[in-house]
C-alpha cells in the first residue's frame, strides 16, 4: 500500500537565493547586475520533466529546475534573481551572485503554492 507524504520538509533541499537589486556599469561600459546577500531556504526543487513542460522549454528544459514553494513566499522571489543549487553555496564570493548556477523565471501562482522555473546559468 502506498504511504501519503505527510511531510514535505523530506523533500527539500538547501538552496540559497540572491535577489537582483539593479545593475551596474563596468570600466568598460558593460552592464553588471547587482545581487543582494544570498539567503539559505530549504525548497522543494526537482528537474523539469513533464511532457508539457518539455513542449513549453524545448531544449532548454534539459538545463531547468523547478521549484514549488509555499504561497507564503508570494512576492519574495522575482525573474533574475540568482539561485545555489546541488551543493553550490556563495561561500567565498567576491561578489554576490558570483557563484551562483541558476537564474529565476518569473514566478507562477499556482493556487495554494508557487511555481517558479529556473534556469542554468551558462557555463556553471
Amino acid at each position: 500500500m502506498i504511504q501519503p507524504i505527510t511531510n514535505v520538509e523530506q523533500w527539500s533541499k538547501p538552496i540559497y537565493i540572491a535577489s537582483k537589486i539593479g545593475d551596474d556599469i563596468d570600466d568598460l561600459g558593460n552592464s553588471i547586475s547587482v545581487y543582494d546577500t544570498p539567503i539559505e531556504y530549504k525548497f522543494n526543487y526537482r528537474g523539469v520533466s513533464s511532457e508539457a513542460e518539455m513542449v513549453e522549454f524545448g531544449e532548454d528544459a534539459a538545463t531547468m529546475l523547478r521549484m514549488v514553494i509555499p504561497i507564503s513566499y508570494k512576492n519574495q522571489f522575482k525573474e533574475f534573481d540568482v539561485a545555489y543549487t546541488d551543493g553550490v553555496t556563495p561561500e567565498d564570493e567576491n561578489v554576490n551572485g558570483m557563484n551562483a548556477n541558476y537564474r529565476l523565471l518569473p514566478p507562477r501562482n499556482g493556487g495554494s503554492v508557487i511555481v517558479i522555473y529556473m534556469k542554468r546559468i551558462n557555463g556553471k
